[in-house]
């Protein structure tokens, strides 16, 4: 079990490494790479360190076992909490990036997305720090065994919900999502011309449009960072599309 559960963080990091390796020479050696997603060198180059030391440290299995599984459970947690409000500028801005493109199943469904965000990242990272730490957990159920019951029944908790909100997110995802919906939302985000997100950043714009015999509400948050598309179809089902509009505020400055 120890072994497996090492093998998986070495992948994890060395997959998450590469990642940040490869923004950080794109950043250095390909023209205009680095403005477009607004890279800092010394976040990239932290990040790629710190993954370099998640991946020496699950190598020789050392004392920082328990702390770095810690570590990620507690990024993890942190990362999640501001899940809502975080998602749509970090997963341009972070260095592992090519690594969630890799969960990104397309538009339409977000199913590898969440199953990597909440079994991934929250389930599986809270179920390794349980394991690397039994160590440390198991003398308290016999000095304390309250407390010990308590520090052992809290991550299974984290677990199992982690789990049920995938699920959750899974089948409200079935019941709202519509393709065409989804559609018209790509063909709007697709025309947005710079003059129009420039004139209308910090904004949001609501209008109705037809497509054949359909018609669909529209609603745009214009913004430089983050524009968002959401269509609602006349069934109450929506699609949205999402992503930065940066190129129009360099042309603006």
């Amino acid at each position: 079990m120890r072994l497996a559960l090492r093998l998986v963080n070495l992948l994890v990091a060395l997959v998450t490494l590469a990642s940040a390796l490869a923004v950080l020479f794109s950043d250095l050696r390909v023209p205009g790479y680095r403005a477009h997603y607004r890279d800092a060198l010394w976040f990239v180059a932290l990040y790629a360190a710190v993954q370099g030391v998640m991946l020496v440290g699950f190598a020789r299995d050392g004392r920082l076992v328990p702390w770095l599984a810690l570590s990620k459970a507690a990024a993890a947690y942190l990362f999640l909490a501001g899940f809502t409000h975080l998602w749509p500028y970090w997963r341009v801005w972070t260095p592992a990036r090519y690594v969630y493109q890799l969960f990104e199943w397309g538009e339409e469904r977000q199913v590898g997305l969440m199953a990597c965000v909440f079994l991934g990242r929250g389930a599986f990272n809270t179920l390794n720090a349980m394991y690397f730490t039994a160590p440390w957990s198991r003398p308290l159920r016999f000095r304390r065994p309250l407390l010990g019951r308590t520090v052992t029944a809290a991550p299974m908790a984290a677990t199992v919900f982690f789990v049920w909100t995938f699920l959750a997110l899974q089948r409200e995802e079935a019941r709202t999502f519509s393709s065409e919906a989804q559609d018209v939302a790509r063909l709007v985000y697709e025309s947005l011309d710079c003059d129009a997100v420039r004139a209308h950043a910090g904004t949001t714009t609501t209008d109705l449009r037809q497509r054949g015999e359909r018609r669909y509400e529209v609603r745009i948050a214009y913004g430089c960072a983050l524009t968002r598309v959401l269509v609602r179809a006349e069934d109450g089902r929506i699609g949205k599309v999402a992503g930065p509009q940066l190129q129009c505020c360099r042309e603006g400055s």
